[in-house]
């Protein structure tokens, strides 16, 4: 029985790992690596990426000199109506504000006919102002203005209206008008109804309170040229880099046409 007991023993013996058996070093170097390796990872963390710094809003007008801001100005007219139900309109008031919002021109204009609706609940013109020895004579009204508009670069929100009753032109490579800017413009929503998918006009007292955050012709009160000159002037400031980019392309393209068909005839 002892030697059966001694037998086993040496068995079990022979069984048991040494201490310095290879593999269980092994074990040890390879956690005692990770152990290791975590540690780096830990204190050689990859640095985070700082964030953006904010990019400083540029003022579009300090992009100008003091002789190309001398180039705009902005337009507004206010109208009454004349002719049967006061359908057609008439020159009343005319304001001209320049690059830095100074008032050049703002006067009320006499009307040369009966005027039939005086639109004051929009227009704000009652029949004393253009009755006052203060308004200006239209003709003279008209000229001093076409004089005021030649060589500059004419600002508004449809212009066709303000000039169309004065009688007057501008240059549209001249012309900067918010109401045909097209990024200003609603696009056309699919409709079956709709047969035009071009962009149509919005009304300057949304654009105002869009892209610029101003109330301007507020409910229950009258327009006010002068404001209404400023807003535009505004939303243009807003765009210009933009917006003279495409103007660039579109004179740089217009010239290179005329040149082209000058050169066939």
């Amino acid at each position: 029985m002892n030697q059966v007991k001694q037998i086993k023993n040496k068995d079990q013996g022979s069984k048991r790992k040494l201490p310095n058996s290879p593999n269980k070093g092994k074990g040890k170097n390879n956690k005692q690596h990770q152990n290791n390796t975590k540690g780096k990872n830990k204190n050689n963390k990859s640095p985070k990426k700082q964030p953006a710094a904010p990019q400083k809003k540029t003022i579009e007008h300090a992009e100008l000199t003091l002789e190309q801001q001398g180039r705009y100005v902005a337009l507004d007219c206010e109208f009454v109506g004349v002719g049967p139900g006061g359908y057609e309109s008439a020159l009343a008031r005319v304001s001209i504000v320049d690059y830095n919002n100074a008032i050049l021109l703002d006067t009320y204009v006499k009307v040369d006919e009966p005027v039939t609706d005086y639109r004051t609940f929009v227009s704000g013109i009652k029949e004393e102002h253009i009755i006052a020895d203060t308004a200006m004579d239209s003709e003279k009204c008209v000229t001093l203005v076409a004089k005021m508009l030649k060589c500059k670069i004419l600002v508004g929100h449809g212009l066709k209206n303000d000039l169309g009753v004065m009688k007057l032109t501008h240059p549209w490579q001249d012309t900067r008008d918010t109401a045909k800017y097209e990024p200003f413009m609603k696009k056309a929503k699919k409709n079956v109804f709709i047969l035009s998918t071009m962009p149509r006009p919005r009304k300057l007292k949304d654009l105002a309170l869009t892209k610029l955050n101003r109330e301007i012709q507020k409910v229950g009160e009258s327009h006010c040229s002068i404001e209404d000159a400023i807003a535009a002037l505004d939303l243009y400031k807003k765009a210009r880099s933009k917006w003279e980019d495409v103007m660039d392309y579109k004179i740089s393209r217009t010239t290179e046409i005329v040149n082209d068909q000058s050169l066939i005839y």
